[in-house]
């Protein structure tokens, strides 16, 4: 009896230090939940608070059992309001630390926490704490837990499951929760043959040093593994502070590039106009080669406007296009120097597949994904090229047979001048450029590795917009002032661009008056004509003060202004059309759309009665 007493005390002195630990847990896990912040943490934090709490609970309950000096002693015997209060905190406690237990595995293990472990955690810890105090026995509550604590470990074990990252911490988590289970249903076994048997008796007195054990290897590998998972989740955040940087970076040297490339394209879009109002017309005069010539002045246009997009400040145009008609014309586009002899393009695009978008910018994407593809390709290699619809939009797969592209290069694939080809191969503009057009559609470009790993697949989505409105820029009938030889007075500061207007507009019946300047305009005055058609970009005053001055003044004249800029991608001249009510067109313009918007600036004209 001396033996057993004293191994009773002993494992009183047991569940003491155990509380204690248990208590230390606590207050280490809470300050590392105030600096990683992490939901783990945070369960694992209240499991070892509720762990401690019934610990203390179940040590108040025995130390005052054991308490011989005590004169209370009475009270404290099983069965009495005291001692069941306490195990019912004890049971109700041991379910929480059980149930948050494997809340945290879940959570540090990356998986959601099971519904029915949020639904039924409080009503069980009320049940088992209801039972308690209908059978208020230590040996009922360790036959309980006996159950319990083993089931908690085994759904913890299934959570860090082999596709938890690896690490110390884990391990031995892992350990001391095999060793949880283990222990457990010792303890069941010794309480169970504790009325029969002196071992078990002796056993079951040191199950306090033994759960204490356990239970600093759990908290020591849940510590580490906190540890180890906030560190990897710091290296994620490294890996995407990089990546956006180099995103961001990426922009800005796109930026720059379109900055440079919107103060040429003002120089380039004015002779690229004279060329188009020219070709336009020998074209309309019945020469078959000068509508060769219009494509490629357009394909030129769409070369410029495509470099202006990097600037991010173009608007497009959006226009209602058969798909399919238009993969055939990049098709049959891609002259020799661009399409080597010995490759083949196929392509598969449903009849009937129709995409509002800037036609001459999607056309620019497909030819510069196409050429790289067909340089890419092997001899007797193939390209392929397949579209249909995809969620909000169409999907574009453009594939070859080639190489393919290293995974450590494709981050910087879409940069500015960066590119895989042989020095004097490539500008490193191309994806560039069609990166730049794609976003301005509000899309996504992506490469990935082609069929069985084998060559390069690039990918474009595309939202399917709302077209331009045609009645907007082409009327169905003519204006009367233009029928009856309305009168255009133009204001453009480079004379081979006046001279190509005048030229045009009186082909169409218009009497043109130009000059050079806005303030040679004001001084000739604006109340003899149908329309004032004038550029932004001019020496002296310019078409965007010319424009602020008329409606500070509120010159009803201005109600028949039409501009004209060659450099729409400039941030001055995106401003100007974001605040701007009247008709903005770019150089080099299509020519009946042009007179379109003219046409009905006239109708805005009072008719004289």
């Amino acid at each position: 009896m001396f033996l057993l007493h004293s191994i009773e005390l002993l494992g009183l002195l047991g569940l003491l230090v155990q509380t204690v630990v248990a208590w230390m847990f606590v207050s280490v896990f809470v300050s590392l939940q105030r600096r990683y912040a992490s939901g783990a943490c945070g369960q694992f934090a209240r499991a070892f608070a509720a762990l401690a709490l019934g610990l203390s609970a179940l040590s108040v309950r025995f130390f005052q059992a054991h308490d011989v000096a005590n004169e209370t002693a009475a009270t404290w015997r099983e069965g009495q309001a005291l001692p069941t209060l306490c195990y019912v905190v004890y049971q109700v406690a041991k379910v929480r630390f059980a149930t948050l237990l494997v809340a945290g595995s879940h959570t540090l293990a990356g998986r959601a926490t099971p519904r029915v472990l949020g639904t039924l955690a409080w009503p069980f810890a009320a049940l088992l704490g209801f039972g308690a105090y209908l059978a208020p026995n230590i040996h009922v509550l360790l036959h309980q837990q006996a159950l319990l604590m083993p089931i908690a470990a085994i759904w913890s074990l299934r959570a860090l499951g082999p596709q938890t990252q690896p690490g110390s911490g884990v391990r031995l988590v892992r350990l001391a929760l095999i060793a949880t289970a283990g222990t457990w249903v010792l303890h069941g076994v010794t309480n169970l043959t504790a009325d029969i048997s002196t071992l078990s008796r002796i056993l079951l007195g040191f199950n306090s040093f033994v759960d204490m054990g356990v239970q600093i290897v759990l908290g020591t590998g849940l510590i580490i593994g906190l540890l180890q998972d906030s560190h990897r989740r710091v290296l994620v955040a490294e890996l995407e502070r990089k990546s956006l940087e180099r995103v961001v970076q990426r922009d800005e040297r796109l930026r720059a590039l379109g900055t440079l490339v919107s103060g040429v394209a003002h120089e380039l879009n004015n002779p690229l106009t004279v060329i188009l109002g020219y070709a336009d017309m020998m074209a309309r005069s019945g020469d078959a080669k000068a509508r060769i010539l219009v494509e490629q002045a357009e394909r030129c246009r769409g070369i410029v406007r495509g470099l202006s997009a990097l600037a991010s400040h173009s608007a497009r145009k959006r226009e209602d296009c058969a798909l399919d008609e238009l993969v055939a014309r990049v098709v049959r586009g891609l002259d020799a120097p661009s399409a080597p002899p010995h490759a083949a393009i196929r392509s598969s695009v449903p009849a009937g597949l129709r995409i509002a978008a800037d036609r001459v910018g999607l056309e620019q994407v497909l030819t510069n994904l196409l050429v790289n593809a067909l340089h890419a390709s092997p001899p007797g290699g193939v390209v392929t090229l397949e579209a249909g619809p995809s969620q909000g939009g169409i999907a574009i797969v453009v594939r070859d047979e080639g190489p393919g592209i290293p995974r450590e290069l494709r981050p910087r694939l879409f940069e500015p001048f960066f590119t895989t080809k042989a020095p004097g191969q490539g500008t490193g503009l191309g994806l560039a450029i069609a990166h730049a057009i794609v976003r301005a559609h509000g899309g996504s470009i992506s490469v990935d590795d082609g069929p069985n790993g084998v060559g390069a697949s690039f990918c474009v989505v595309l939202p399917n917009g709302e077209a331009t409105p045609q009645s907007a820029l082409a009327p169905p009938r003519r204006s009367r002032a233009a029928r009856d030889g309305g009168r255009l007075l133009l204001i453009d500061d480079d004379d081979a661009v006046r001279v190509t207007i005048s030229d045009t507009a009186q082909l169409r019946g218009w009497k043109v008056e130009a000059v050079p300047t806005a303030e040679a305009a004001l001084e000739r005055g604006f109340t003899d004509f149908d329309v004032v058609l004038c550029d932004l970009r001019m020496r002296g005053m310019g078409g965007i003060a010319l424009h602020d001055r008329l409606a500070a003044e509120n010159d009803p004249v201005l109600d028949r202004f039409a501009f004209i800029t060659g450099d729409l991608a400039s941030p001055a001249a995106a401003a100007f059309n974001a605040r701007c009510r009247l008709p903005l067109i770019a150089k080099p313009f299509d020519t009946d759309e042009f007179f379109a918007v003219l046409d009905q600036c006239a109708a805005a004209r009072p008719q004289a009665s």
